[in-house]
């Protein structure tokens, strides 16, 4: 490689930089501020910290919010556009409460028929995640009737399922 100009004239040269050292009081000015310039920046890095603690602390509870009633404000427009939907969201509230509210008397029976448990519960995740597809479709469109009958019907099938075993059981 061929040697840099600026290189090769310091080279040439060093003898007349050498008498121009710094003076020491120099390098101690220079050592002085380099021991203050880390601590600025750990509290300018501390107030940072603060302030997005207290930027989350402050839009945690919009966004809980947010997340939390989302759903509701949906059903609330769809029942604006349409009072048929509002039946529909309705039926499909009373058979979701009816088929936990079985649920919750067959797995008290677990303890006696430990069997049951795998069986049940096995048949019914088939139609549970049926029924989580078909909510997500429903997130999309609040207002599309299908879905919604898709559910009730899910629902029913559900519900005619956990009364059968009911019946079988009788615990």
């Amino acid at each position: 490689m061929k040697p840099d100009r600026l290189e090769s004239f310091v080279n040439e040269n060093r003898h007349e930089f050498d008498p121009m050292e710094p003076s020491d009081k120099i390098w101690e000015s220079i050592s002085k501020q380099l021991d203050k310039q880390p601590k600025q920046r750990i509290r300018k890095l501390g107030w940072l910290k603060i302030a997005a603690a207290f930027a989350v602390i402050a839009l945690l509870p919009a966004i809980v919010y947010q997340l939390r009633f989302a759903d509701q404000r949906q059903a609330a427009k769809a029942v604006q556009v349409d009072p048929e939907v509002q039946e529909l969201i309705e039926a499909e509230a009373f058979y979701a409460q009816e088929v936990s509210g079985k649920m919750a008397e067959i797995q008290k029976c677990y303890q006696v028929y430990p069997e049951l448990k795998g069986e049940i519960e096995g048949d019914l995740s088939e139609l549970e995640t049926m029924y989580r597809s078909l909510k997500r479709d429903l997130k999309e469109n609040i207002s599309n009737k299908e879905v919604i009958e898709a559910m009730i019907e899910n629902n029913r099938y559900r519900l005619k399922l956990v009364d059968e075993v009911l019946e079988q059981i009788n615990c």
